[in-house]
């Protein structure tokens, strides 16, 4: 009898220490909120919304105003990151008075990331940037990358601006179907590349222009992580590190075989990885 009253105790003390390791620690429940890039959508996001739900995580993909989706406006009448980027503010606003989530940006996505951490810091748990853009304080999308790094990509014909006729600036900027496999897709699926290729869509060009005020005790009041990836083409890492230096985060991790895109490449991986940020 004796025997078994320990054997119940030991039970129950594993059961209870279990118990704890789920609500604390990588076991327990993180709410993400993930936010494209230029030309895509929530649909890039399919593979990591799957894993983190499997995972026992909250998470919602979002379409920025024009893209995937969205049609709140056409894409030449976006014209500021504020109105690019109200799917994300108004989901952010609508959370409850105690609740926070981790934001998870791909790209371009730094820059609705950024506006976000300055508009709700108290929502906002961490920042994570996947070989994203990263501006400080005063800076655009444009101006807190490498300017060799645009100026190619428009030269190779892989970024495409569209104009207006009567538009001193483009109003769009939009991906070339037959560069992506090779710039952004280099290591992903095949059937991937074509989701991608069906799906892309013009991204509005304000968006990385416009100049964020981004202030030390909204903005910086949230720790930052990123994300390079080492396969990438579009972003090629010594440009990834370029943006690095600029504004450096809280700490780097590496994605060693994954290309621009993560989520078709190298989804396990970046899903471990955003769990194991988002715990820190």
């Amino acid at each position: 009898m004796v025997l078994q009253w320990r054997k119940t105790v030991g039970a129950l003390g594993v059961i209870l220490l279990l118990a704890f390791h789920l609500q604390e620690g990588e076991g327990s429940q993180e709410h993400f909120v993930l936010i494209h890039g230029l030309g895509h959508g929530a649909w890039c996001w399919y593979k990591i919304v799957t894993l983190l739900k499997q995972k026992g995580h909250r998470v919602a993909a979002l379409d920025l105003t024009s893209n995937g989706i969205n049609r709140e406006a056409p894409t030449n009448e976006v014209n500021s990151i504020a109105h690019y980027a109200k799917p994300l503010m108004d989901y952010i606003s609508n959370l409850g008075n105690d609740e926070k989530v981790t934001l998870v940006g791909h790209s371009l996505g730094g820059c609705p990331l950024s506006y976000a951490m300055e508009m709700y810091p108290t929502k906002i748990s961490k920042a994570i940037f996947v070989s994203a853009f990263t501006p400080r304080n005063n800076q655009s999308f444009l101006s807190s990358a490498n300017p060799k790094n645009f100026a190619r990509l428009v030269e190779n014909g892989v970024i495409v601006l569209n104009r207006e006729a009567d538009s001193e600036l483009p109003t769009s900027a939009s991906l070339a179907l037959d560069h992506v496999k090779t710039y952004l897709y280099n290591k992903s699926p095949d059937e991937d590349v074509i989701l991608a290729q069906s799906l892309l869509t013009p991204t509005p060009f304000p968006v990385s222009v416009e100049i964020l005020k981004l202030s030390e005790e909204k903005y910086g009041s949230i720790k930052r992580f990123y994300v390079m990836l080492m396969e990438d083409r579009l972003l090629p890492p010594e440009y990834q590190e370029y943006t690095i230096a600029q504004n450096p985060p809280e700490k780097v991790f590496k994605l060693h075989a994954s290309d621009h895109s993560p989520f078709f490449s190298q989804p396990e991986q970046l899903c471990n990885l955003l769990i194991h940020i988002a715990t820190l």
